[in-house]
């Protein structure tokens, strides 16, 4: 046993080096190990990427954006100002109204900017759909359908928000999902306006929204309401 202490020492000693021969060969030069960082994770020193490098800086899970611009558009349905809504929508997309929750491309209207700002002086009324029910054209012109279609309740009071969440449901498909799979929507829900009518008075507009660089862009307004 004692022939054999100095080669156990000897052992001992190389590892040692071999140990700190490993260290060295993962620093990086700047005081830190290399290790395993997440995807997605900061990098101490590293710099960030610059706006020009990305071409959507709306965080998806940062609701508060999403938030603001729907209030934007709330208080501008509130006011009837035509002109601050007109400056809301999206510029490529332009903004298309749906009066009964199923967005259906085939009979929503849509209004660029320049055109939904024409709309709301021009007196013409325009055919956005048929009533349920009764299937009565509702021909109305901008002004009208935004105060019977849209901002039909006090929604700035709205008891119930959604983010990208449906509350309400009804006699119609509740197809926001699909119409818009890439964008982002909010849902300001009355489960009902008046409390002795049990419910059959719910109603609820949906503001969907597409992200850009700058924020959020308005690209749908959906209503939605108890039918029989």
């Amino acid at each position: 046993m004692k022939k054999n202490a100095p080669l156990c020492v000897l052992c001992l000693l190389l590892g040692c080096l071999a140990g700190l021969a490993l260290n060295f060969s993962l620093w990086d030069g700047g005081g830190l190990f290399s290790a395993y960082i997440p995807s997605g994770a900061a990098v101490p020193g590293a710099e960030a990427p610059s706006p020009e490098s990305s071409t959507d800086t709306c965080d998806p899970t940062d609701n508060a954006p999403l938030l603001e611009a729907g209030d934007a558009v709330l208080e501008a349905l509130k006011r009837g100002d035509i002109q601050v809504l007109a400056a809301l929508i999206d510029t490529e997309r332009g903004v298309t109204f749906t009066p009964y929750s199923t967005v259906d491309p085939r009979s929503d209207l849509t209004f660029l900017p320049d055109q939904f700002t024409e709309a709301g002086i021009n007196g013409t009324r325009y055919v956005w759909g048929a009533t349920q029910g009764k299937g009565d054209p509702i021909e109305l012109t901008l002004p009208e359908y935004l105060k019977r279609y849209v901002y039909n309740a006090e929604y700035t009071r709205a008891p119930v928000i959604g983010v990208d969440h449906v509350f309400s449901s009804g006699n119609s498909l509740e197809n926001v999902a699909e119409a818009y799979p890439d964008a982002r929507f909010l849902e300001y829900y009355f489960p009902g306006v008046d409390p002795s009518n049990n419910g059959f008075d719910w109603c609820a507009l949906k503001l969907v929204f597409l992200p850009r660089d700058e924020g959020y862009r308005l690209v749908g307004i959906i209503h939605s309401e108890w039918t029989i």
